[in-house]
């Protein structure tokens, strides 16, 4: 008689690291597995305390975020500007010319690249954690050259908001609650402004009746047809 897996069990694949049915492992679940024992043992730990610098003095590293998150951003003198937010088990190459911060106590894992290129075509789940975060990080990227190039602080700001409630699941209608995922300082960053003047544009926002907040990194939609107006929607 052959046997089955019992309801709601899922089989590895010893080789591959994948599940059964071809669902394969998150890099997180694979990293932890008995499989991913030899791609874990490429990788030294790191821990950084909130508010610290990736030291980047080795820019040729893949870094996996083993827990807590990280802010990857531009830096002048004058001015910050955010690209991406790295949560567990998420993926990045120090190659680039990025700052690399951590926005609370986190751990990361890093290898040299070199190391990790021979081993994607043994774990295909490295390979789908890769091609998530680039994919996520060049769409943020469009994102924020399309916010630049074609809308004002107030439009950024009002898109930014309509993200957020697509993120949690929400449509823009009156009386849905808008949940921050950032605090005023790294939203600004974020949409390549001062903090002083995002926080000005949403508090204009507010007394123009569009929004109303209810405490901290909440908000209230009052009128949805003027947030799309801001965004730059067709009504």
């Amino acid at each position: 008689m052959t046997d089955h897996p019992a309801s709601g069990e899922r089989r590895r694949c010893p080789h591959t690291g994948a599940m059964a049915g071809g669902a394969p492992l998150s890099l997180a679940e694979l990293l932890e597995s008995g499989t991913g024992a030899s791609l874990l043992a490429c990788f030294q730990e790191r821990r950084l305390p909130a508010g610290a610098l990736y030291d980047q003095h080795d820019r040729d590293q893949i870094l996996v975020v083993r827990q807590g998150r990280l802010r990857v951003y531009l830096a002048t003198p004058e001015r910050e500007l955010s690209l991406a937010y790295l949560s567990a088990g998420d993926v990045f190459s120090t190659h680039t010319r990025a700052e690399i911060a951590a926005q609370e106590d986190t751990t990361v894992l890093l290898a040299p690249r070199r190391v990790i290129e021979r081993e994607l075509a043994t774990y295909p789940a490295l390979q789908a954690a890769v091609i998530r975060v680039l994919a996520r990080t060049l769409g943020q990227s469009i994102t924020l050259i399309e916010d630049l190039a074609f809308h004002s602080v107030r439009g950024r700001i009002a898109r930014y908001l309509l993200r957020c409630l697509t993120r949690h699941g929400q449509i823009c209608v009156a009386g849905a609650r808008i949940r921050l995922d950032l605090g005023m300082d790294d939203i600004a960053a974020l949409l390549g402004t001062a903090r002083q003047t995002a926080s000005s544009e949403l508090s204009a926002m507010v007394r123009e009746g569009g929004l109303a907040r209810l405490g901290r990194r909440q908000l209230l939609v009052l009128d949805p047809a003027r947030l799309r107006i801001w965004a730059g929607e067709t009504p």
